[in-house]
């Protein structure tokens, strides 16, 4: 029996791809290792990403799949070649659980990353903002000061890595929701405002007065990878569930959709925060 256990970012990024090709051939499990003479528990580990699957083993699932795009091949051999490979974040991998480790791994290689939170998410917080809201943790989430400071440094490292395209619906709960004083809230917004303006961010404000909407059941983020994947992300307390069943998708991203078009378009964003920073 084939070792197994729980899925990283690249193993899990993988066996999405598997699948996804093994199902638009049309095929079963049971078919796929039957033809190519595997238990059929390697392929169901392989696509779960609780196993190792090697380049000769990928070669001939590709075959079988009938894959000839060269570029998408390639993709698949380097990502099965580096998926041991320790990413930016590993020099802080004792204050980390594995399935933040799994998230930042996941949203490192996204090509779009599409997002809705009603809290000012880590990729747009200033360092001050993300001490003082890891801080209400102390002592039940985070046990030490050490562990807030290098979940900091994290945080801080993402904004520096983290140059791809981010889309991100902000409701203005977020910015009437005040961590620490108003001084360090003003520098917020003026963050918020100032990050609008790059060309790899789209961030929109959702008025409160927009109505009801799929949003308040709950933040989740959206990963769109190279390869065409995609995957959910819902985030808890202590961890991140992840979704990328069909039907799921479908209703993230329709509810994505919706949420983008009732929010302010980027203008009003941009005016919006402006008033805001006057007002904190």
């Amino acid at each position: 029996m084939a070792p197994t256990s729980p899925p990283t970012f690249r193993r899990r990024r993988l066996g999405m791809a598997l699948r996804r090709l093994r199902e638009a051939q049309g095929r079963t499990q049971f078919d796929v290792a039957a033809a190519i003479g595997v238990n059929i528990d390697r392929i169901s580990r392989a696509e779960l990403g609780r196993t190792k699957v090697d380049v000769p083993l990928l070669r001939v699932l590709l075959d079988e799949y009938a894959v000839t795009d060269q570029d998408l091949r390639q993709t698949l051999e380097d990502m099965t070649r580096n998926i041991g490979a320790r990413g930016w974040w590993h020099s802080y991998n004792s204050f980390l659980t594995l399935g933040f480790q799994d998230f930042l791994g996941l949203e490192g290689e996204a090509a779009l990353t599409r997002e809705w939170e009603n809290l000012v998410p880590g990729r747009l917080q200033t360092e001050e903002y993300t001490r003082l809201l890891l801080a209400a943790g102390q002592g039940i989430v985070h046990p030490t000061r050490e562990q807030i400071e290098s979940r900091v440094a994290v945080r801080m490292g993402r904004q520096m890595k983290l140059r791809r395209p981010y889309e991100v619906v902000l409701g203005e709960a977020a910015v009437l929701n005040h961590i620490g004083d108003a001084e360090a809230m003003k520098r917020q917004i003026v963050h918020l405002r100032e990050q609008s303006e790059r060309d790899d961010i789209n961030l929109r404000i959702l008025p409160l007065s927009c109505g009801p909407h799929l949003g308040l059941d709950g933040a989740f983020t959206l990963f769109t990878f190279p390869d065409g994947g995609q995957l959910v992300s819902l985030e808890a307390l202590l961890n991140s569930f992840y979704l990328e069943d069909e039907d799921s998708l479908r209703i993230y991203n329709a509810a994505f959709g919706q949420i983008h078009e009732l929010a302010l378009d980027e203008k009003q964003t941009q005016a919006f925060l402006e008033r805001a920073a006057h007002a904190a």
